[in-house]
């Protein structure tokens, strides 16, 4: 493990990133609510079309 850290080390130095510097946070703005739609109603099943079957005389 310290191999792995003396490689890190070594790596930003050659880069020209300074080791063990504190990271600045900043405050993530707050995400907005999201807007329900109206709500759409179920899709109504429709009975099959019957044709009517004609009387032969």
């Amino acid at each position: 493990m310290t191999a792995l850290e003396q490689s890190v080390s070594q790596a930003r130095e050659r880069c020209g990133e300074t080791g063990g510097g504190t990271a600045t946070l900043h405050e993530m703005p707050a995400k907005p609510k999201k807007k329900t739609g109206a709500k759409k109603a179920p899709a109504k099943k429709t009975t099959a079309k019957k044709t009517t079957r004609r009387k032969s005389a």
